[in-house]
């Protein structure tokens, strides 16, 4: 798995595939859980459909950061819930 920046966008190179965000600025967003729909396929030959892939992408290259942003994400409401609270 490689990541180039190419002309200003990213590119991520896998197994028979490429694919980059349908939008560069997801690359600056903190809190951003990545998701099949934040995908777009530019080379497929892995003999999955594209939605197939883009599920097994998610997984792969982004299930780790999107655990860590589901945790932070949700500390940061339960806090903001605790003080609405009192």
């Amino acid at each position: 798995m490689i990541m180039t920046n190419e002309n200003g966008e990213y590119i991520y190179y896998g197994a028979g595939y490429y694919f980059k965000f349908t939008d560069e600025k997801y690359h600056r967003y903190a809190t951003l859980i990545v998701k099949p729909q934040h995908i777009e396929l530019l080379y497929n030959d892995t003999g999955m459909s594209d939605a197939e892939l883009k599920e097994k992408i998610v997984e792969g290259w982004f299930s780790a950061e999107n655990e860590t942003t589901r945790e932070a994400n949700n500390k940061k409401r339960r806090k903001q819930w605790e003080n609405l609270k009192i």
